[in-house]
């Protein structure tokens, strides 16, 4: 089995032991485009202009033939025989996909697209929990952390949307069914990466007071004062204000459960 990691850095594993192929950074690069976007067809052209751009054509061709000799070996590492998905036809190269070959992000994509295909008024099944918690365990931060270039920050910002995405709905699963340190563990999971989203900011807030920690509420939200202020010089939302004053007042408290349902019955709290 080879194991791909491509959130949070770069790590390549075959039957449980790291390895560390000779691929140069440029097939390094090549071989995680390969990995990220397996089951597409690829120009040569395209391969060779977007990791060996600086080089002269000719150069740029031999450069890609050579990565993509080292990058067969590498498939092989994980299981012999491997190398066969690795499919160059003419101007064309194809990775296909494999069970041999396990990639972090496809893992990620699988579960989010379960998440996103369930109706909107009903929380996820036990056996979806399980599933999408163990690909938002696997979140280890952002995709190829450490590098750019425009299809790297374009595929960054997908995925990071999908780990929010179905963090959220675990979240809101776990808040319907009271489980109040489950939903608050998945609401600070996404704060972690993402501490501005004020939505979040705000169903945080509300699972503490539902959790028995008014005082830990107030105090979320002063960080919260706090933190836009610092980076965006800007107060909170008038939702969030709103929220605060609630908490303060006592009000929430007589019908806190049912309050609760309506906010997180609903994905729309994810958007503001």
């Amino acid at each position: 089995m080879l194991n791909i990691s491509l959130l949070g850095g770069i790590s390549f594993s075959a039957n449980g032991t790291i390895i560390r192929p000779d691929l140069g950074p440029a097939g390094r690069l090549l071989a995680c485009y390969l990995f990220a976007f397996a089951g597409r067809v690829h120009r040569r052209e395209r391969l060779a202009d977007l990791f060996w751009g600086e080089m002269e054509a000719d150069k740029a061709r031999s450069a890609l033939n050579t990565a993509l000799w080292r990058f067969r070996k590498m498939l092989d590492l994980g299981e012999l025989g491997n190398s066969r998905h690795l499919i160059t036809i003419g101007e064309e190269v194809i990775l296909e996909k494999s069970q041999s070959v396990r990639i972090d992000i496809h893992i990620l994509e699988a579960a989010s697209k379960r998440v996103l295909q369930r109706p909107q008024s009903s929380g996820l099944a036990d056996t979806e929990v399980r599933e999408v918690s163990a690909a938002v365990d696997g979140y280890a931060g952002p995709f190829l952390d450490g590098c750019d270039g425009e299809w790297v920050l374009q595929e960054r910002e997908r995925l990071h949307c999908l780990f929010v995405r179905s963090s959220f709905e675990l979240m809101r699963t776990a808040a319907i069914q009271e489980r109040y340190e489950d939903a608050l563990d998945f609401g600070r999971r996404i704060l972690a990466t993402d501490p501005l989203r004020e939505s979040v900011q705000r169903d945080v807030m509300l699972l503490l007071l539902l959790n028995g920690q008014r005082g830990e509420a107030i105090r979320s939200y002063q960080r919260l004062v706090a933190l836009l202020r610092a980076e965006l010089d800007i107060g909170p939302m008038p939702e969030t204000e709103r929220l605060h004053d609630r908490i303060l007042s006592g009000e929430l408290s007589i019908k806190m459960r049912e309050y609760a349902h309506a906010q997180f019955g609903s994905r729309e709290t994810l958007s503001n």
